[in-house]
């Protein structure tokens, strides 16, 4: 058994259904820890020959599996989509106005949705926001403040808020070539660590809501199925020699 534990700058790139590289490597930030542990199996020739039989003429030993983990610092889009088995999709930030929109509001004063979020300039004809009727601006919700329902048309603006949108579990698997650049957590050298191929495993829930002295402590936590590419005898190298 050889194992390995590193921490620093890890970069990984997207690899298609047949294992192949979608463009470059994208930084995915600190790594701390990584680890990777390689079971090996023995392997030996004995020779038949007379005077010679059942001595070892020949050794060696085989990759008989790669397991490993990651924890992840960096709190941004693509590295949570990827811990929700999804994806992180930019969005532009840009106001846009809907006009004489159907709606009914009930008499019961449930809250009902526009369609949007982050919503302004509600318009109703003939009636005023804060007497007939009342909206939640961020989740864009709308409501009755009157006894009796009403149908008509509404009028506002949304804007987008930019930044990234986490689809989530569109992806069954999330699959990376892996490529870290960091120091042995043992001895403190230099380590630069490439593989072919890594199928990232979420391995631990996220808290979305927490205490504000917790935001960003914990990682993004990854189990690693460590692959070896067809036609290779190892899944990658370290500093350059291979696992």
């Amino acid at each position: 058994m050889r194992s390995y534990s590193a921490s620093g700058n890890m970069f990984g790139r997207l690899l298609d259904a047949n294992k192949q590289p979608v463009g470059g490597y994208f930084d995915m930030g600190d790594a701390w820890p990584f680890t990777m542990k390689v079971a090996l199996q023995q392997k030996s020739r004995k020779t038949s020959r007379k005077g010679m039989r059942g001595q070892i003429i020949d050794s060696g030993a085989r990759i008989d599996g790669v397991e490993g983990s990651v924890g992840i610092k960096n709190w941004i889009a693509r590295n949570i989509a990827m811990l929700l088995s999804g994806k992180a999709v930019a969005q532009q930030k840009k106001k846009t106005t809907v006009n004489d929109q159907d709606i009914t509001l009930p008499a019961d004063g449930s809250w009902i949705p526009l369609g949007q979020h982050n919503v302004s300039e509600v318009q109703i004809a003939s009636k005023e926001e804060g007497e007939d009727f009342a909206v939640m601006a961020a989740t864009g919700l709308i409501r009755n403040l009157k006894e009796s329902e009403f149908t008509g048309k509404v009028g506002y603006s949304w804007e987008g808020l930019g930044g990234y949108r986490i689809d989530i579990a569109t992806s069954s698997v999330i699959r990376l070539g892996l490529m870290i650049d960091g120091q042995n957590d043992e001895t403190g050298e230099p380590m630069i660590v490439e593989l072919d191929s890594v199928v990232f495993i979420p391995n631990g829930d996220m808290t979305f809501i927490s205490e504000p002295e917790t935001d960003y402590e914990e990682s993004l936590d990854f189990d690693l199925v460590i692959e070896t590419l067809p036609g290779k005898t190892s899944p990658g190298t370290v500093d350059g020699i291979a696992i």
